[in-house]
Order: structure tokens, then C-alpha cells, then sequence
């Protein structure tokens, strides 16, 4: 014991030497916001616009509408976290916001994305998504409206974590009350039966002691039976030979224990750590959109027409669909750009069409 405190008193010293050493702190200066974010925003509104035109004119479905403005928004901040990583990498890769959200520490980028890219779409108490997407970040400060919709997620994670607690003491109370009369009252109940073990299927992880363990291990025994407390003969209640060894101290337990309320309490106590896990974010809402390429300044695309067939995105919008890597080339007057497309992915262009940044 001597030992181990010395040890940890060395982590310690070393914590906190190196914390020192390498003084992150945080400052409102750090938070480096994202150049792009303004026309990436504004791309998504016109996107909406065109979205509202065609529901106003009846070829969309309100359902539709939704789940396709959620989808822009989404792309949108997903978008943003990527460019987000560029911008730390590129403009200060010793940001201590960068380094900490990528320290393979408790901080991850979604976090540091609320604070500089954008919050994104917020569910509302039931769980559904408010299709009013919050734009600002920490960083720049929410807007009346914004900061009313973010408190949503806020309220229904505190909320589900305060149902969740009570329902995981009213379990704890169950179990304690259908166990507590069980005690340890005798020293053997003498029954003959057991749970049968071989050497094979885990008697090693009985607790007979390493000695009966080796000596079955050398004659080569048939299968032995082990007493347990499903096999104990004792009334409602558990015989001391059955139940075996006490995991406080590692000898037989004692007579009197409260075996059926330690059994009931070990349950009921990481119960409640593993419910209070749940809604962290705060009702962000994350869900599998893919990245999106975009391109980087007004020119004109090529790809070789053989190479992908025509079909249509999930909302009924014309695409191409490549099943091979595809080269598309982006060509300007003074600049080509080449882009390598991954398998199944959506070409939303024409060949040969122009394109705006």
C-alpha cells in the first residue's frame, strides 16, 4: 500500500508538472471563428427559398419540406465542422481550443463546433426537429428566438435526466423489498446438489481455491458440482457453504450478513450512473448526412459521361450515380482543378455544365 501511494503521489507531481509546462488556457481570442460561414449560411437560404417556392406551388409535401430543409441545414453544419479543422490547422494548429478538442481528451469537436461554427438544428421536447435551424454560435451570441429554441434541449435533457434518477430509485426500492428478508443465517444446508463445472468451462473462476483447482487439473477429474446459492436447500434464506466468499475481505462471509441488500443495492447503484449519461448534448441534432464537395470558384465541370448512370437523390432530384472512383475536372482560364469522387456517391451536375463557388 506504501508502494501504490507513492506511485500515485508521483502521477501527481507529473499532472500536474506538465499541466504547468504546457499552459493551456482559454480566452475569448481563441476561439477562431470560420471565414466561409457567412456564404455557406447564405447558400443554405436560398436553398430553403427554392425549397418554400416549390411547396408554395404544390410539388412538395409539407413532410417533404421538412425533411429536406433538415437535410440542407444538416449538410450545412456538417459542412462548416470540417472547414472548422482546415481553419484551426491552417491559421493556429497550437490553439489551445484545437488541442484540447482533438487531445483525445472528454472535449470533441461537436462541442467546439457550437461555440464557432454554428448550433445546427435543436429537437424540440418531444423529440422532433424544429426545422428552424440555429444559425449563430456561442461565440457570436444567439439571437431571442435562437436562444429560446436552444433551451429546449437543454430542458429535455435535464428533464430525461430527472425521470430517468427517480425511476432508477424506485427500482433500487423494488429490489431491496423483495430481498431484504434474506440473511445469512446457517453454516451448511448439507445439500448434495450444485452447478456442474469442468475444467474446461470456467472452474478456474470459482472461488475452490487454486489448490483443489490444480489437483482436479492432474487427475484429469469427471465434472464437478459446486454449491451455489441457486442450489441452496436452506428456507428463503442462503446457507454460508453456498454463498462462499465475501468479496469485501476475501474469506467465507460472515454470519448475519445482509446478503439479499448488498445484492440489491450493487444493482440499483451503477443504475443511476448509467442513466444520467444520456441527452449530453443538449438536443443538438447529429444523424449520418453525407460530406458534401463543393467548388472552389466559378468555372466549368467535366467528367466522362460512361462512367456514371442517371438516376435520381431520394427527394426526386435528377443526379448521377458513379459506383467507381471518378475524376471530375473543374476548369477555369488560368486554373483546372481535379477532384477524385468516392464510390456511390451523388453527381447533383450536368456535364459541361457552369458552376457558381
Amino acid at each position: 500500500m506504501a508502494y501504490t501511494s507513492h506511485i500515485l503521489d508521483l502521477l501527481k507531481t507529473l499532472g500536474f508538472h506538465q499541466a504547468n509546462a504546457t499552459s493551456i488556457s482559454l480566452g475569448i481570442d481563441d476561439l477562431l471563428t470560420i471565414p466561409s460561414k457567412g456564404w455557406l449560411v447564405q447558400d443554405a437560404e436560398q436553398q430553403g427559398l427554392i425549397l418554400e417556392k416549390h411547396h408554395h406551388y404544390g410539388n412538395v409535401h409539407t413532410v417533404e419540406k421538412l425533411h429536406q430543409s433538415i437535410e440542407i441545414w444538416y449538410a450545412t453544419s456538417e459542412y462548416l465542422r470540417q472547414e472548422m479543422n482546415l481553419n484551426f490547422k491552417m491559421t493556429d494548429p497550437l490553439n489551445p481550443v484545437h488541442i484540447m478538442s482533438f487531445s483525445g481528451a472528454r472535449g470533441n469537436a461537436s462541442q467546439v463546433h457550437q461555440v464557432v461554427g454554428m448550433r445546427g438544428l435543436i429537437s424540440d421536447p418531444e423529440g422532433q426537429m424544429i426545422d428552424l435551424p440555429i444559425q449563430s454560435n456561442l461565440r457570436e451570441g444567439l439571437s431571442l428566438t435562437e436562444y429560446i429554441i436552444s433551451c429546449y434541449g437543454a430542458r429535455k435533457g435535464v428533464v430525461d435526466t430527472d425521470v430517468r434518477t427517480s425511476n432508477t430509485g424506485y427500482l433500487t426500492r423494488r429490489l431491496v423489498e423483495v430481498v431484504q428478508h434474506i440473511v445469512l443465517r446457517r453454516t451448511d444446508c448439507g445439500t448434495i446438489r450444485g452447478i456442474s463445472v469442468s475444467p474446461r468451462n470456467g472452474m478456474m473462476t470459482e472461488h475452490i481455491g487454486i489448490g483443489l483447482v490444480n489437483r482436479f487439473i492432474t487427475f484429469r477429474a469427471q465434472p464437478i458440482y459446486i454449491r451455489t446459492p441457486f442450489t441452496c436447500r436452506s428456507t428463503s434464506r442462503i446457507c454460508r457453504l453456498c454463498y462462499g466468499r465475501s468479496s469485501t475481505h476475501g474469506d467465507l462471509v460472515e454470519l448475519g450478513e445482509a446478503l439479499g441488500i448488498i445484492a440489491g443495492q450493487s444493482i440499483g447503484e451503477p443504475g443511476t450512473q448509467l442513466t444520467l449519461r444520456t441527452f449530453h448534448t443538449g438536443g443538438v441534432f447529429t444523424g449520418g448526412t453525407a460530406e458534401h464537395v463543393r467548388a472552389p470558384s466559378n468555372e466549368k465541370i467535366k467528367f466522362n459521361e460512361d462512367l456514371v448512370h442517371p438516376t435520381r437523390t431520394r427527394h426526386g432530384h435528377p443526379a448521377f450515380l458513379c459506383y467507381i472512383d471518378l475524376f471530375v475536372t473543374i476548369e477555369s482560364q488560368d486554373i483546372i482543378h481535379n477532384v477524385n469522387i468516392p464510390p456511390k456517391s451523388f453527381l447533383l451536375v450536368q456535364n459541361d455544365q457552369y458552376v457558381e463557388s
